[in-house]
């Protein structure tokens, strides 16, 4: 499957976006959604820095990753792997993980994110109910077109 063409757009603009996260004077403009990840690819070894769209749920902060199969980013995390988070201009370490399409952390995550805010949903072509949460046949359907990677402090 080809990436969408808007991929293309925001890869381009991913290094100004990057650079406005990390000024002191410019961040706050992006930063109640937008933050850096930084991480070392687990095969590759290679640094790399991007924006992501990102909801912060006080024990985790959460990345959702539209059209996943076109992204590589999130495979680094199908099992704990390190990172560095710049989240509303400060740096901090963090543990990220995939989480399984399947569990209930998912769903339970997954539906407080799309309750933030009407517009996520639908980034997703989801019919998100408030009330409901998600189905069974959504939880599929973004199980085959999304990731969510969980990021946590690093236990010490």
């Amino acid at each position: 499957m080809k990436p969408p063409r808007y991929l293309a757009v925001m890869d381009r603009l991913n290094p100004l976006v990057v650079g406005m996260l990390h000024a002191p004077l410019l961040h706050w403009l992006a930063s109640p959604g937008l933050m850096t990840i930084t991480l070392n690819g687990r095969r590759s070894g290679r640094r790399a820095r991007f924006p992501v769209g990102y909801h912060d749920q006080g024990d985790a902060i959460l990345v959702l990753v539209s059209n996943a199969e076109n992204r590589q980013w999130w495979r680094n995390f199908r099992t704990p792997w390190p990172a560095e988070l710049q989240v509303r201009g400060r740096r901090r370490r963090a543990m990220g993980e995939l989480l399984s399409p399947g569990s209930e952390e998912y769903r339970e995550r997954v539906g407080r994110s799309f309750r933030r805010a009407s517009f996520i949903p639908r980034m997703f072509e989801v019919d998100f109910d408030r009330e409901r949460g998600l189905t069974a046949e959504q939880m599929r359907a973004l199980g085959d077109y999304a990731a969510v990677v969980r990021f946590r402090d690093p236990t010490p």
